[in-house]
């Protein structure tokens, strides 16, 4: 074992110099304690104050954000103002070629004039009876060399004559005729 009891340093008889201490030649424990206790209070103070600050700023930022949010608000309000003024103001348009869609116009959907114009077109379209294609004749009328279906029957009208029908049922040219 090293023998390090016996040892005693050297320095430590030795005073330090009242230049190199911090608080001077004579040291009053009475003076550090107040010292000491002041300063925490302070520090306390302090971190009071600065929390009380911090929370002044915070506050301060939230309202701005706030009235970024309310300027904002206002924002989108007044876009959808305008495009509801917008398709408003289509759908007058349209309904001006077909005033006969007014009572229907909350069918009418889409938001610019095309598309307004284009279901406005359709729904009047419902009511009026289709163009025929060129070399079709209109209902009720018939092509003057268009042969008569097979299973219309035809009025065989003579007195004291039975009921005989005089056609025969041929289904696969009434099947055919169908298709032409």
């Amino acid at each position: 074992m090293a023998d390090t009891e016996n040892q005693t340093p050297a320095a430590t008889d030795a005073k330090p110099d009242a230049e190199k201490t911090p608080w001077g030649a004579d040291f009053d424990a009475e003076r550090a304690w107040k010292l000491v206790q002041n300063l925490r209070a302070e520090v306390t103070d302090l971190k009071q104050k600065n929390s009380t600050y911090e929370s002044e700023r915070q506050a301060r930022e939230d309202e701005g954000k706030s009235e970024l949010q309310k300027l904002q608000d206002r924002l989108q309000a007044a876009e959808q103002k305008a495009k509801e003024a917008a398709r408003d103001l289509n759908l007058q348009k349209v309904l001006r070629k077909h005033p006969e869609l007014e009572d229907f116009a909350d069918l009418l959907t889409g938001e610019t004039e095309e598309e307004l114009f284009a279901k406005a077109e359709r729904l009047a379209a419902i009511g009026k009876p289709k163009e025929p294609a060129e070399g079709e004749q209109k209902d009720g009328e018939q092509k003057p060399d268009a042969p008569e279906l097979p299973a219309k029957p035809t009025p065989n009208l003579t007195p004291g004559h039975g009921g005989d029908d005089s056609t025969p049922f041929d289904p696969t040219a009434i099947a055919l005729a169908a298709r032409q």
